[in-house]
């Protein structure tokens, strides 16, 4: 719409809007008329008047009602959409387990009554301390004991993740996992066969603390649509601090509003209420959670009412006998439903106590005018409406001088700032946006987008607007229901004259009034200057780093010159398919291309050696390695790419070098490094005779679990034999 420049600002005296003229009106005597017909108006007028009063303090306090149903209704919208979102992460935990390939070769070798025993051994070992790490980086563990316990002691499990036969076997679980067949979990398993998940309901562990589980289905390899699942991978932990803290409010105004989980109680036909979550009374303390039941009355309980109708409003008794607002809504994929609940006093206090107000000092004005009008009859009418007419002039005149103000505000601003409706055609303009497109503001009220700023960011615009309206009211214009206020902010890629063009938008739904349709305020920035910038300094750090690489990777054997280049791109493909993090990956691969930078300082004789050399030569090329991290520690990168390097030596088993690190204490990219260091290493003869690819990777498979990292190995050779990646990185 408009680039970022210098505007001049403008004055607000020089601003001309249209304002209504209103004239004064003459004041007339009105024509004598007889006494009771005087008489019959007035009583009519003060019935009226009242009458009027009476039904526009109703409609008040039913606005009031509606204000606090949409306000109750967002909260409990948020609040439910922070559960669901909290459900759904734990299950992705276990999806990710389900549908990593390396893993269904393992638990297939569990299920194959033919395979060897130390196959199956060692299936079950890496099964399991893959389970261990995902449970300990997740919550589904089982954390140490607050106080010492004897050694004689068996401590029973909380929480854990397991796999299992379909049959509810376990075929191998995390640490303390606590027992899967009480409380009705076979039953669980059997219901959601067929599903995609499935979830443990809520209930109280050998600690009486909440513990949920989760349940997924894990299907073979290349499994068609209506395949079988091999087994189930299953999750539970102690939800209590993680999921009832979501049901605060942030910024909660209302002293007695609560926020509640309740479902209908397992095994009383609906008879009873459960709270699932805390209550806040009686106080001190309130009740724990899954310790407190009510009748299940809708027509007095306000749990109950919102078990039987989620998503209505009401007034009802809360748990503490109480006249509360309320209002719920399903918590989706679960029998729970989140209420919220506010003292009716509290809530409607401050506005009944105005309508109140309102109804006193109308019937006063009522009252008043009644006996002014038998009084001045004859001047009254007239009177009024030129005094009207005054307010009305002030009222314009202070509106016009609102209106320049706002004008002022957005004029001065460096981006562009506009309103349309649904189909695109401007209703307001600020000067920045009108500059850019050669026209005034005034000009620009009334077209459309492809007419002002071209069809191209026009269309991408334009789908953004359509999305938040859409949002806002779902079935416009034949439902006006609103839904939900959704503003979003997007970041676009244009090709304008033959050069990248970089903008940011905010889009903000403006909501449908008795005179306008539903519109977008439209405010963007041009930040291509700085996406420029931003690539050039990329770009220029890339050049150098691929400078000096090529520079160290001159000086190495033939056999070996593409050593450094090698490590950094199966470095990536490793980390990328081991699920590390975009820095971590990104880290791993800078690592893998600048960790022989070092070797520079090393003789060319000692380098054409390869895996001939001795020991003292070997020392000298490990620490020029180490030089390596000590010439980037200055470089500011995002991951921690020195220390990458100083770690890309250490083996997980503590024979590595220089530190002998063990296990998690070697970063989760340096074990990736070092494993495929091992690998390429292998291939070009840098560690004793060169050896084929397929050799190589036996090598490595060998060495898994022992000195290498067990799952960067299963990583990299997945993406070489599964991914393409021989092809990708010119290993084919």
């Amino acid at each position: 719409m408009a680039s970022q420049k210098s505007t001049t600002p403008q004055d607000p005296a020089k601003l001309k809007l249209a304002t209504p003229k209103i004239a004064e009106e003459k004041i007339s005597r009105p024509a004598n008329g007889k006494t009771i017909l005087a008489i019959s108006f007035f009583a009519l007028f003060t019935i009226g008047g009242f009458a009027g009063i009476l039904a526009f303090v109703q409609g008040e306090k039913e606005r009031t009602l509606r204000d606090w149903q949409i306000q109750m209704g967002l909260v409990v919208e948020t609040r439910a959409a922070a559960v669901e979102g909290w459900l759904s992460s734990q299950f992705d935990v276990l999806r990710g387990i389900a549908a990593n390939e390396s893993q269904k070769i393992y638990i297939d070798t569990l299920l194959n009554d033919q395979a060897a025993g130390d196959k199956k051994e060692g299936a079950e070992g890496f099964l399991r301390n893959y389970l261990k790490r995902v449970a300990e980086q997740n919550g589904f563990f089982t954390p140490p004991p607050a106080l010492e316990i004897s050694a004689n002691v068996i401590r029973e499990g909380i929480a854990g993740l397991a796999v299992l036969a379909p049959s509810g076997q376990v075929l191998v679980a995390s640490e303390f996992l606590p027992a899967l067949k009480e409380d009705g979990f076979l039953d669980v398993l059997k219901e959601n066969a067929a599903r995609q998940k499935g979830l443990w309901n809520l209930r109280l562990d050998s600690e009486g603390q909440v513990s949920l589980g989760f349940l997924v289905p894990i299907y073979p390899m290349d499994a068609q649509d209506n395949a079988k699942p091999i087994a189930y991978v299953v999750g539970l932990k102690q939800v209590a601090k993680e999921l009832f803290p979501l049901m605060a409010q942030p910024g909660e105004t209302l002293k007695s509003a609560e926020n509640l989980l309740v479902q209908e109680k397992p095994g009383t036909s609906g008879g009873v209420i459960q709270y699932l979550s805390p209550r806040r009374q009686p106080l001190p303390n309130g009740t724990k959670p899954m310790t407190a039941d009510t009748s299940n009355e809708p027509q007095v309980s306000a749990a109950a009412f919102a078990v039987s109708k989620p998503g209505g409003f009401a007034v009802r008794s809360s748990y503490g006998n109480i006249s509360s607002l309320v209002l719920g809504r399903k918590v989706a994929g679960t029998p729970w439903v989140l209420v919220r609940i506010a003292d009716e006093t509290e809530a409607l206090g401050p506005s009944q106590k105005r309508q109140q107000g309102m109804l006193i000092g109308f019937t006063l004005v009522l009252a008043l005018a009644s006996v002014s009008m038998a009084t001045a009859w004859k001047h009254g009418a007239q009177l009024r409406a030129s005094a009207e007419a005054q307010k009305l002039k002030i009222a314009a005149e202070r509106f016009t001088g609102f209106a320049k103000f706002l004008r002022v505000i957005t004029d001065n601003q460096p981006t562009a700032i506009a309103a349309m409706d649904a189909g695109g055609k401007y209703n307001f303009a600020n000067r920045t946006l009108a500059e850019a497109a050669g026209i005034t503001p005034e000009e620009v009220n009334g077209k459309t987008m492809p007419a002002v700023i071209g069809p191209v960011r026009a269309a991408a615009y334009q789908k953004v607007n359509k999305q938040v309206i859409d949002e806002l009211y779902p079935g416009w214009p034949n439902d006006k229901k609103e839904g939900k206020w959704v503003p979003q902010k997007v970041r676009h890629e244009f090709e304008e004259n033959g050069k990248k063009k970089y903008t940011k938008t905010d889009h903000i739904p403006l909501r449908a009034d008795r005179d306008h349709p539903p519109g977008v305020l439209l405010i963007e920035q041009d930040i291509t200057e700085f996406i420029v910038e931003r690539e050039k300094r990329e770009k220029m750090f890339r050049g150098l780093i691929e400078a000096f690489v090529g520079e160290v990777d001159s000086r190495q054997p033939n056999s070996a010159r593409t050593n450094a280049r090698l490590i950094s791109r199966v470095a990536r493909g490793t980390a990328e398919e081991m699920g590390l993090s975009s820095v971590d990956v990104e880290t791993a691969e800078l690592a893998g291309e600048l960790m022989n930078l070092g070797t520079v300082s090393l003789s060319q004789d000692l380098l054409s050696k390869g895996g001939n050399r001795n020991e003292e030569e070997r020392k000298k090329y490990r620490e020029a390695i180490l030089r390596s991290a000590d010439l980037v520690a200055g470089l500011e990168f995002e991951g921690p790419v020195a220390d990458v390097i100083r770690q890309a030596q250490e083996r997980i088993d503590g024979t590595g070098w220089p530190k002998q690190l063990r296990g998690d204490s070697i970063l989760p990219a340096a074990k990736v490094v070092a494993v495929v260091k091992r690998l390429i290493d292998l291939v070009q003869g840098q560690d004793g005779p060169a050896q084929s690819l397929d050799a190589a990777i036996r090598i490595v498979l060998a060495e898994a679990g022992g000195s290498l990292d067990r799952a960067a190995v299963a990583a990299l050779v997945a993406f070489l034999d599964n991914r393409g990646g021989k092809g990708k990185v010119g290993l084919a």
